[in-house]
C-alpha cells in the first residue's frame, strides 16, 4: 500500500524537475510554481487510479507519465503555435522518416525542406516558432504498435523496475542510441547538455558561443532527426 502523504512530499521535487524538462519556455502570466501545482494535480490523479496490488517501482513510472500529461494538456490549451503550424512540423517529422527510410541519415535542411514541399525560408520560420515554443511537441511520447512512451525519459535513462516496461525501454533506448549516430557534434553537444548536464539553453548558448534561439532550433532538429529513426525502426519491428 503507497503512503499518500509519503509520496507527495517525495515527489515535490521530482514534479519541479519535469517542469523544468517540459516548459521550453514560460508562457506569460505564468511561473514555474504554477506549472508544479499542474503537475501535482497529475500525481494525486495518478495515486487516486493506482492499483495498490502493482509495485511502488511501477506507480513510479506511472506517476511520472501522468504527471507531465498535465503539464502538456496545460500547456496545449496556452501554446502560441497554430493548428496550422503543428500540421506543417508534421510534414517536416515525416520528411525525415522519409529520408531515413531511405537511407539519408543526415539529410540537409534543403533536402527536408523539399521533401516537406516547403521553401527553406518557412521550413526555418517553423524551427523558429517551435524553439519558441511554450513547448516541444516532439517531447512528448514516440508511438509504436505497444503504445506511446515517452521519449524524454528513454533520453534521460529513466525506468520503472517492471520487467516489461524495463525490456520495452531497454530495446527502446538501444534504438535511440543507433539514432544518436545521424546527429552532428554540435546536436549531440547540446542534448547531452541539456539533458543530463541540466544545462538550461542560455547556458549552453554560452558556452557553444551561439544564439539561445539557435541553440533551441538545434534541439529541435536534433530530436527530430531521434524521433524518426526511432518511430521507423519500432515500425519495422512492430
Amino acid at each position: 500500500m503507497i503512503d499518500k502523504e509519503e509520496i507527495i512530499q517525495s515527489y515535490y521535487p521530482i514534479v519541479r524537475r519535469i517542469v523544468k524538462k517540459t516548459v521550453v519556455r514560460m508562457p506569460e502570466g505564468y511561473d514555474e510554481e504554477d506549472f508544479v501545482q499542474i503537475g501535482m494535480m497529475g500525481l494525486l490523479k495518478a495515486i487516486e487510479n493506482w492499483d495498490e496490488n502493482k509495485s511502488l517501482s511501477e506507480f513510479k513510472s506511472y506517476a511520472n507519465t501522468k504527471i507531465r500529461g498535465y503539464i502538456l494538456d496545460k500547456l496545449r490549451s496556452i501554446d502560441p503555435v497554430s493548428r496550422y503550424a503543428r500540421d506543417k512540423l508534421k510534414k517536416i517529422n515525416m520528411a525525415y522518416r522519409q529520408l531515413m527510410s531511405e537511407g539519408n541519415f543526415n539529410p540537409t535542411d534543403d533536402e527536408i525542406a523539399e521533401r516537406a514541399d516547403m521553401s527553406i525560408d518557412e521550413f526555418n520560420e517553423l524551427l523558429y516558432k517551435q524553439s519558441n515554443s511554450t513547448m516541444l511537441s516532439i517531447d512528448e511520447a514516440v508511438s509504436s504498435d505497444d503504445g506511446d512512451m515517452v521519449l524524454l525519459e528513454v533520453i534521460e535513462n529513466k525506468s520503472s523496475k517492471s520487467p516489461l516496461a524495463i525490456l520495452e525501454e531497454e530495446e527502446l533506448k538501444d534504438i535511440v542510441k543507433e539514432a544518436l549516430k545521424a546527429l552532428n557534434e554540435t546536436e549531440i553537444t547540446v542534448l547531452s547538455l541539456y539533458y543530463y548536464e541540466d544545462f538550461n539553453m542560455k547556458e549552453i548558448a554560452s558556452l557553444i558561443g551561439k544564439t539561445e534561439s539557435r541553440i533551441s532550433q538545434i534541439k529541435t532538429k536534433a530530436l527530430l532527426k531521434i524521433r524518426a529513426y526511432v518511430e521507423n525502426k519500432t515500425k519495422m519491428e512492430g
